[in-house]
């Protein structure tokens, strides 16, 4: 028997998960609209319906870190994508760059090391692998009293 309760939920958490989707597209299109605002608000209400949507986490905490400027909701929202699903390597990846705009130099290394251990993408792999020098080297420097100020 179809439990059709669950069904529905998940096909409106899927609908709020589109609107999002496309609310985001289209503030990427346009940087200067609020479209951001919407899309975090539809992809909160799709986890409202299906608490266990992990792309809805992803997607929103990528929001939160690149376009809202707000790098701590960020990572709560990718380390539970990561936890629903962890085939979602990009989740790690993106929490690397919030916790490296949080100056959390450690963390940040650890997730890029991560990503690098999974993940596939050579552009991103490129972008990880200079992070986890720089960082590392950066961090080496400032126990030394060498680091930039």
């Amino acid at each position: 028997m179809v439990d059709i309760r669950g069904w529905i939920a998940m096909a409106i958490a899927r609908f709020y998960y589109l609107l999002a989707e496309s609310y985001r597209h289209f503030g990427n299109q346009y940087r200067l609209t609020s479209e951001y605002e919407h899309a975090i608000a539809a992809f909160t209400r799709a986890i409202a319906h299906r608490p266990d949507f992990a792309r809805a986490y992803l997607a929103r905490g990528i929001l939160y870190w690149r376009e809202m400027d707000h790098p701590q909701r960020a990572i709560l929202d990718l380390t539970r994508a990561y936890e629903l699903d962890a085939n979602l390597i990009e989740a790690r990846f993106n929490r690397g760059i919030a916790y490296q705009q949080l100056h959390a130099y450690d963390e940040a290394v650890v997730d890029f090391r991560v990503y690098l251990e999974k993940g596939d993408h050579p552009h991103w792999r490129e972008y990880a692998e200079k992070m986890v020098r720089e960082l590392t080297e950066w961090m080496s420097d400032a126990q030394d009293g060498d680091a930039p100020v």
